[in-house]
């Protein structure tokens, strides 16, 4: 019998800046869901991606994939590893992308692996706005 538990992604969230500050705590800055352009390809120039991964035991091989609307091309990828002592730990994957850059509008994904299986999906907007002209 193994001692082995996969885990679960708890969340993900996407924003502009994360930081770890004193006693431990991670502060968020500019949570967002949605990224504006009026011209493609568009730049984003910076994504930081936090994921929690809990109720698991073990080590494990973790992905995080941001892929375009088809699944078919990666823009970014970042491989770590994950290792839980027991069920109740909590483990928080930090991953910043600089420079980003989307060819078109879209839905495009940000995929979580483990073990080279997909565990998780969300959806990252890319929506194209008018542009606007100065008053």
């Amino acid at each position: 019998m193994s001692d082995r538990l996969k885990p679960s992604v708890h969340f993900t969230i996407v924003c502009d800046d994360i930081r770890q500050e004193l006693g431990g705590k991670v502060s968020l800055m500019g949570i967002f869901e949605n990224i504006y352009a009026a011209q493609f390809p568009a730049f984003h120039p910076r994504m930081a991606v936090i994921t929690e991964w809990t109720e698991g035991k073990g080590e494990f091989e973790v992905m995080m994939r941001l892929s375009s609307p088809d699944k078919k091309n990666v823009l970014r990828e970042t491989v770590s590893r994950l290792s839980l002592n027991n069920p109740s730990v909590r483990h928080r994957e930090i991953s910043v992308h600089l420079n980003l850059e989307f060819q078109a509008p879209g839905i495009y994904w940000v995929e979580h692996f483990l073990d080279g299986e997909m565990v998780h999906s969300m959806p990252l907007n890319i929506v194209q706005v008018k542009e606007q002209k100065p008053h």
